[in-house]
């Protein structure tokens, strides 16, 4: 099976392509440059692998949460390969992607987090077995009460030194570990993933977006704008 996956949630495109022969990824720092990047690193991999997008029987993204415009430029590029080429769609939770990569390491209570701006985060707290607190937009002090019986955790994803930092100012009890290697590549766990839920509920429906956690500025501005309209 040839499998193109690919991360846009952060400023950091994670891209790879698997293939029965081959395996290839990426790891590209761009400031949130995907509609840039995208297209030429997948024409890269391909050309590298001597395959084209016909040629592709999967395609995987992250869902969210993370960068609204990046998240768009991933799911809408990845929809169109799988308009061209009769590819399979599987996109899953970034949160849960960045957390297995962690646990390839690390088999205790998992907090994996990106920044979402205006002094919160996009969060999830796993063990190894559950999730504890689904994803939420969030700050440290939200994770507190589940916290109280463990003793350890481990902070990871591109945003961790940052919020374990504020998490220790809430005077924590367990032990607080950072992920010292922030950005993970996500790729190959995406793949991993993707062949799991491929398998156990199938490819994303036609009409299937990204996860937004909460309103994008636009929508914000628009709804202000209709409400002091309306007075």
């Amino acid at each position: 099976m040839n499998i193109l996956s690919i991360d846009t949630s952060t400023e950091t495109l994670s891209i790879a392509l698997s293939t029965e022969a081959s395996y290839e990824e990426r790891l590209v720092k761009g400031n949130f440059s995907h509609s840039e990047n995208l297209l030429s690193e997948m024409e890269s991999l391909l050309s590298r692998a001597k395959l084209g997008l016909r040629d592709l029987d999967l395609v995987v993204c992250t869902q969210g949460p993370g960068s609204f415009t990046g998240l768009r430029v991933g799911m809408a590029s990845l929809k169109a390969i799988r308009s061209a080429s009769g590819a399979k769609l599987v996109s899953i939770p970034t949160l849960e992607a960045i957390d297995a990569t962690a646990r390839e390491l690390y088999h205790g209570v998992i907090c994996s987090v990106i920044d979402a701006k205006k002094k919160r985060f996009y969060l999830e707290l796993r063990d190894e077995n559950r999730v504890l607190i689904p994803v939420r937009d969030g700050n440290p002090e939200d994770i507190l009460n589940v916290l109280s019986g463990c003793e350890e955790i481990l902070v990871t994803g591109p945003d961790a030194e940052k919020f374990a930092s504020k998490l220790k100012e809430e005077d924590v009890k367990c032990r607080v570990l950072v992920d010292g290697i922030g950005m993970r590549n996500l790729s190959r766990e995406l793949i991993r993933l993707a062949r799991i839920k491929l398998e156990q509920v199938g490819e994303d429906e036609i009409g299937a977006g990204p996860l937004y956690i909460r309103r994008s500025d636009a929508e914000e501005a628009l709804l202000k704008k209709m409400s002091e309209q309306g007075r």
